[in-house]
């Protein structure tokens, strides 16, 4: 009995291979930057209507997690946004680049302010 028709070898193909590589690291980029991304709108409940934390909470919420590991935090996104620009400019938006709500810093204590007016719902005009 036959176990089917005959395969041909195949031939390597560089423009083939190269071009799968490319598309893999593409790929793993776009997937890490979201990832990233996804955090960072968790992190600051950024939601369709803004955040879901007004300033006061999200002040108790740094205040719990304790302002030296909120710095090791901010400073890790810092150092990501910084890597990510360095391979292109333009992959982040601009209102990634810096913290969604606006800090003070006063000695080693963060004061929570508003929410950035880029991650405020945006109205339509009419």
């Amino acid at each position: 009995m036959s176990t089917g028709y005959p395969v041909p070898q195949e031939i390597f193909n560089s423009q083939e291979h190269a071009r799968n590589k490319i598309l893999r690291a593409n790929q793993t980029q776009v997937s890490i930057v979201k990832t990233w991304q996804d955090s960072y709108e968790d992190f600051y409940g950024i939601d369709p209507t803004g955040s879901r934390y007004t300033p006061q909470q999200m002040q108790e919420i740094i205040d719990a997690i304790s302002h030296p590991i909120f710095f090791q935090i901010a400073n890790n996104s810092r150092a990501f946004v910084l890597f990510v620009d360095q391979i292109d400019p333009n992959f982040l938006e601009d209102k990634y680049k810096t913290p969604a709500f606006e800090l003070n810093y006063v000695d080693d204590t963060v004061f929570v302010g508003e929410l950035k007016p880029e991650w405020l719902p945006q109205t339509k005009e009419q």
